[in-house]
């Protein structure tokens, strides 16, 4: 196991969570005809009154199986009049040096801290089958954080499953834009991981024991994501994504994760509107959507927000 590789794959696969959809919601929610037309997951945004100045916009699902998107005809046109691929996070500009070191310094106890002592005793007696399904030695991740289990456990359900980082959409766009267009971060690796140090410890330890209680049905939730994605249907992936979302529990997780991190990525995004070159910004499919997401806010901003067909 790479755990520095585990982890930046995994950091942008967080923003797949999102929040809960509205039926008023137009920018996020087709109508019936729309469904008919056969929408793509993505997103032509422009200011009032300059219609010939747009910035695209679609979410990725960040870990696919070889093979499983292709991407629609509007999408590559989209992709093709843009100067600019805007991403949350570039793994290949990461330090691989100063990740680890962060994930040393964010995602471990300094002995004789451990694990252990900072567990519910609900998570402390599921862990140990959990890990035997793995093979994963318990004093392997006693120095552990348990946020940063819970993310280990889940990429290897998922890689145990055939995804890879490789099969992702925002992996397939970047390669796509090597040396034609320009590349920017929405984003930094050290921001994200303070995000999830920065979670309480209830919340991590809450986050885990999800993860060990579910763990069997990651990948058939990535399966239900994927097919959102395809079908170009984001209240199929808030449905299966936010359940949640109202449970005051999990208040801290979604503020931290998602909510104030659509804000801030909402600000850049529309700053690049004034900017010459046209943009294609891939973010988290679970980013766009509901009333705290992308679209919603841009859209309570002003600006013109049309989801688009799969024919360009």
């Amino acid at each position: 196991m790479r755990p520095t590789r585990l982890l930046l794959l995994f950091l942008s696969l967080l923003g797949t969570a999102c929040a809960t959809t509205t039926a008023e919601r137009p920018a996020s929610t087709p109508a019936s005809g729309a469904v008919a037309e056969r929408r793509a997951f993505l997103w032509e945004v422009t200011r009032p009154g300059a219609p010939d100045k747009p910035l695209y916009l679609t979410g990725s699902v960040h870990l696919g199986r070889p093979g499983q998107f292709v991407f629609p005809p509007s999408l590559e046109a989209a992709f093709a009049r843009s100067q600019t691929l805007v991403v949350e996070l570039d793994p290949d500009k990461a330090d691989k040096a100063q990740t680890q070191q962060l994930i040393l310094s964010l995602g471990t106890y300094a002995p004789p801290d451990g694990l252990s002592a900072h567990l519910s005793a609900e998570t402390k007696a599921l862990l140990p089958k959990a890990l035997e399904q793995v093979g994963i030695p318990a004093a392997a991740v006693e120095r552990m954080r348990p946020w940063l289990l819970s993310i280990t456990l889940s990429v290897l359900e998922m890689q145990k499953a055939g995804y890879s980082e490789g099969g992702g959409i925002d992996r397939m766009l970047l390669n796509k834009a090597r040396g034609t267009q320009r590349i920017v971060e929405l984003e930094t690796i050290d921001s994200q991981m303070r995000m999830l140090a920065g979670l309480p410890e209830t919340v991590q330890d809450l986050m885990l024991r999800d993860q060990l209680q579910q763990g069997s049905q990651t990948a058939v939730s990535m399966a239900t994501v994927a097919t959102a994605w395809e079908g170009g249907n984001p209240d199929a992936l808030a449905h299966v994504l936010f359940e949640r979302a109202d449970d005051p529990t999990y208040q801290p997780f979604y503020e931290a994760l998602f909510y104030t991190r659509n804000r801030q990525m909402t600000d850049k995004v529309a700053a690049m509107l004034d900017l010459p070159e046209t943009h294609f910004v891939v973010v988290g499919a679970g980013h766009l959507v509901g009333e705290e997401g992308i679209l919603s806010l841009l859209t309570r901003e002003g600006f013109q927000v049309r989801q688009l067909p799969r024919e360009p």
